[in-house]
């Protein structure tokens, strides 16, 4: 069973790269202690596909950790637009 999270979150990272080290949104921080899987994710934003162009392509690196407090997630670092912001996408356990 998952739970949708949907929130903008604070993450820390491996020296020089983007592997997530914690993750922090609202009042919660964990720690991550195991990478369980990666992945990118270079998909549409738009259903229709008039609105499949280079600028509604996602830019995405996408984790599934575990936590120290017991619980699977999946977070991800939108690196489209020239931004970098990771977001808590879900709770997966």
């Amino acid at each position: 069973m998952s739970r949708f999270i949907g929130k903008a979150a604070k993450v820390e990272c491996s020296a020089g790269g983007t592997t997530p080290t914690a993750l922090g949104w609202n009042d919660t921080t964990v720690q991550v202690v195991e990478i369980l899987l990666e992945w990118q994710d270079f998909g549409f934003g738009g259903t229709h596909p008039a609105a499949r162009t280079w600028r509604t392509r996602r830019h995405r690196n996408c984790y599934r950790v575990r936590c120290d407090d017991g619980h699977t997630y999946d977070v991800y670092l939108d690196r489209g637009s020239g931004r970098r912001r990771w977001h808590m996408y879900r709770q997966v356990d």
